[in-house]
């Protein structure tokens, strides 16, 4: 598939509307739109030979969302947990991490609240000292990181990017030196994957949690959380519901029908990723939605779309810099991915104005700060192309 065709997938895009706020919520593609339309209208038929049918057939759906992210990441499917949202992978990674008393854990100042949240309720509740990162040139330096590790360091929980600057962590100088020290690292790659590429064998990760809503433009309340072989052995979550498991005989719909089934009996929970799952009923829709935008963007390349995007970064950042904009991203391609944050001259009230005037004429970007870092964000993606970004700088000159 070309970046062409990809653009295509999205046909709002040559339809009059400058879509660059991927980081918020992202558009639905077709197929995806079509896909998601045709169950709703299976439920009201109930086309199977039972009430029942969904779950065999979507629960084969779910699985081809494993192998679609397995493939992406070079992991096994089994390595691979639907979930809710991102928030969901970080709280059931929280959940299954013993800490003590004494204990630390990393966080970054500079984050999203989603990635410090599970731990500063620990830190509340059980007695473990939060370790903050302060940022650097707007950056989240991994030397800074490493100098807060100590013996008693247990997690380092951190994005794939800081989400209102636009710079990304270098997760390759992290994983490696946190893995030989025994400390297990938890990411949030919402607001890189599908864009940027990552390689659980190179990059050695014990949690990589991602929502779909985003750069997958999927529906809200689906993503994946990716656990490493070596900690699914190790730990299990707090909470693990029965179907994220199996019966010691046969397989559930066999079970449900067996006069000798009893809740008393044991549920059987291997000791993979795909055993941190919830475990209750699953979101079809969310399946659904996920096997079609990913395969979208398998099917083009995730180094194909990181190229394009970095092209189309350079190109915006350079008009930003013709129209006296205050450019926060890292100007070095080696330190970006898909957001570039900027300001237009003003207070936060102007940052805001623009972006409103921005979606009267037809152009969607955010306002988004933390710790007083941030600005107008714009967000690229594949299915972006240059004229998108002409159209962005051309409104700002109309506006400035």
């Amino acid at each position: 598939m070309t970046l062409a065709d990809l653009r295509a997938a999205f046909p709002v895009l040559d339809d009059g509307l400058c879509f660059l706020d991927w980081g918020a919520t992202g558009l639905l593609p077709e197929s995806a739109r079509r896909a998601i339309h045709g169950y709703v209208d299976e439920l009201a038929r109930c086309p199977g030979a039972d009430a029942t049918w969904m779950h065999a057939v979507h629960g084969e759906t779910r699985q081809r969302v494993r192998q679609l992210v397995a493939g992406l990441i070079g992991a096994a499917p089994k390595d691979v947990a639907l979930m809710e949202s991102t928030t969901a992978g970080l709280h059931v990674a929280a959940s299954a991490i013993a800490l003590a008393p004494g204990d630390n854990v990393v966080v970054s100042e500079l984050d999203y609240l989603a990635v410090a949240m599970p731990w500063k309720r620990r830190a509340e509740d059980a007695g473990i000292e939060l370790r903050w990162v302060p940022p650097r040139d707007d950056a989240i330096h991994p030397d800074d990181v490493l100098e807060r590790v100590d013996d008693r360091t247990r997690i380092v929980a951190l994005s794939t990017i800081c989400w209102t600057t636009g710079a990304v962590l270098d997760l390759d100088a992290l994983a490696g030196p946190l893995r030989t020290r025994g400390v297990h690292f938890v990411v949030d790659g919402i607001q890189t994957f599908g864009t940027f590429p990552i390689d659980v064998r190179r990059t050695p990760v014990a949690f990589l949690a991602v929502g779909g809503h985003k750069w997958l433009a999927s529906l809200l309340g689906a993503g994946f959380l990716y656990v490493d072989p070596s900690v699914a052995k190790a730990h299990r979550p707090g909470d693990q519901g029965f179907l994220c498991g199996r019966p010691t005989r046969g397989q559930w719909w066999e079970w449900f029908q067996d006069p000798l089934s009893s809740a008393q009996e044991d549920v059987v929970f291997p000791p993979f990723g795909r055993s941190f799952e919830t475990g209750g009923t699953a979101s079809y829709p969310g399946a659904i939605g996920l096997d079609a935008s990913l395969s979208l963007f398998a099917d083009t390349g995730v180094d194909v779309i990181a190229n394009h995007v970095l092209d189309l970064g350079d190109a915006l950042i350079a008009g930003l810099d013709d129209l006296g904009c205050d450019v926060l991203t890292p100007r070095d391609r080696r330190g970006r991915a898909g957001l570039i944050v900027f300001h237009v001259p003003g207070d936060a009230d102007r940052q805001r104005d623009v972006a409103m005037r921005l979606r009267g004429d037809g152009v969607v970007v955010s306002v988004r700060y933390s710790g007083g870092r941030g600005g107008l964000r714009a967000s690229l993606h594949g299915p972006n192309d240059a004229s998108d970004v002409q159209r962005l700088l051309e409104a700002l000159r109309a506006l400035l």
